[in-house]
């Protein structure tokens, strides 16, 4: 749903936000930063344990896909990135172009093909290294180069074919060795299509296999004793992430609302002009039990109430996809080979892994801006904010009944933005009913760590990022 189905207050609210963090960050941004909710925050212990391993919870955050919530906010979807790769990969086939179609389908290429394929079944080859799926020409060379072609020389040429052949001979396929070297020449057009299909074939299995099972050998990201994730370079380290949360920067924004009724309330945000918005819409408050108490509970017609939100130790937290190496080896992402899918898959004049236009992953709906593919190619996290709330003529028996120092609740923003829970993870830090004549100032803020909570559980706050929609065009 568009972000125009937004509250006045809720977009001045993200506006502020986004302000402060684009002047704050706009060198380090890779992108445009975008207000995001997501309550359960990033956990920023991404090593621990000895030896150490590397936290899946925080990975799982990398490796999410994005979706938009009904209000229009962004978030972290349900899917998971590397996974949804994968489908991807799995939906694309390999499909010759019009002019490489005509050369497969050519009579007398065809015949020599067919001499090759029933020599190596006849002559016994299948029957000892069987072949996957048809028996075809391209998967006899392919099968053949594997195991009788000249070491690492895996390319379909004439030269190859021709060792292959002497070295099946030699082995007592006399047959199908000579079956090739009959076809060679009259094949050349047909090898040449066959070597850039092959070639192909080896990077997007490779891509397949590695984004699928992750492995030490593979790049793998070892999360426990005997689990591994697949690959992310660029991964920052704890010392890193805590030095950004530790340090000075922060965003601050201050709300101010007066006019009280059991509905409404004025407000303004950050200096914004004015304007009326549901009670609901400013602060809502959770208490043990299950209580939610908007600020129609702690306020008087005459009340005004001064709040502050600090954010402190914004910075920013980024990761990319491990990139298929060149060997096909190691990493899983290749973007080449989705830039290829995308160019190929509606261009009938192209060779090469193409997806249906009926498919579930057909490009249209599945590559850019604001589609499925997608990722957080930056976060930006703070601490948990500290949130000041003056009141002035308020009710004073609620506010202080409630509020008890310690104390743990949960808080939602302006209807979007969920904080803390009442087990401990956001507490009423100090209540202050003597610094000024009737007044009453509440403080909120994240307990302190004390070692009760394991580093792999302990989060941080999310406020935004920089969504990603790759590949770019290529």
């Amino acid at each position: 749903m568009a972000a125009d189905t937004l509250t006045p207050a809720q977009k001045a609210f993200i506006k502020s936000i986004n302000d402060q963090v684009n002047q704050l960050l706009s060198t380090q941004l890779p992108g445009t930063f975008e207000v995001v909710s997501y309550p359960p925050g990033f956990n920023y212990g991404i090593q621990y344990s000895q030896p150490p391993v590397t936290n899946s919870i925080t990975l799982d955050a990398f490796n999410s896909t994005l979706t938009r919530g009904t209000n229009g906010l962004l978030t972290l979807g349900n899917d998971v990135f590397s996974t949804m790769y994968f489908k991807i990969l799995s939906g694309a086939t390999y499909q010759y172009s019009v002019t490489d179609g005509k050369v497969i389908q050519d009579p007398n290429i065809q015949s020599q093909q067919i001499a090759v394929t029933q020599e190596a079944q006849s002559g016994g080859y299948v029957a000892q290294f069987p072949i996957t799926g048809s028996v075809t020409y391209f998967a006899v060379i392919t099968s053949i180069l594997n195991n009788f072609g000249a070491d690492g020389q895996k390319t379909i040429t004439p030269a190859n074919l021709a060792a292959a052949a002497q070295n099946l001979t030699n082995a007592g396929f006399a047959g199908l060795g000579q079956a090739i070297s009959n076809a060679i020449n009259q094949l050349a057009p047909l090898n040449a299509i066959l070597n850039v299909q092959n070639q192909a074939t080896r990077e997007f299995q490779a891509a397949q296999s590695n984004s699928q099972n992750p492995i030490a050998a593979n790049g793998g990201i070892q999360t426990g004793p005997t689990t591994y994730y697949v690959g992310w370079s660029g991964l920052p380290t704890n010392n890193q992430i805590l030095g950004g949360l530790q340090s000075s920067s922060k965003v601050s924004i201050n709300t101010k609302a007066s006019n009280f009724s059991s509905t409404s309330t004025n407000l303004t945000v950050s200096g914004s002009t004015g304007f009326t918005v549901p009670i609901f819409d400013l602060i809502e408050f959770g208490i043990k039990g299950g209580v939610s108490y908007d600020m129609s509970k702690y306020t008087e017609s005459s009340s005004s109430l001064d709040m502050t939100l600090v954010y402190p130790g914004v910075t920013i937290v980024q990761a990319n996809p491990a990139p298929l190496a060149a060997d096909y080896k190691t990493g899983w992402y290749d973007q080449s080979l989705l830039q290829s899918i995308i160019a190929g898959s509606n261009a009938p004049n192209i060779s090469g892994f193409k997806i249906d236009s009926n498919s579930q992953w057909n490009v249209n709906d599945t590559f850019g801006e604001g589609k499925k593919f997608s990722r957080f190619k930056t976060f930006v996290i703070s601490q948990y904010p500290t949130i000041t709330m003056v009141f002035e003529a308020g009710n004073s028996s609620a506010i202080t009944s409630d509020f008890k120092e310690n104390a743990s609740l949960n808080v939602k923003l302006f209807g979007l933005f969920s904080i803390g829970s009442v087990d401990q993870s956001y507490q009423v830090k100090k209540v202050d009913t003597t610094s000024a004549a009737g007044k009453i100032i509440v403080t909120l803020a994240p307990p302190d760590i004390k070692g009760t909570v394991p580093l792999n559980a302990q989060v941080c706050y999310v406020l935004g990022g920089v969504a990603d929609y790759p590949p770019p065009a290529a």
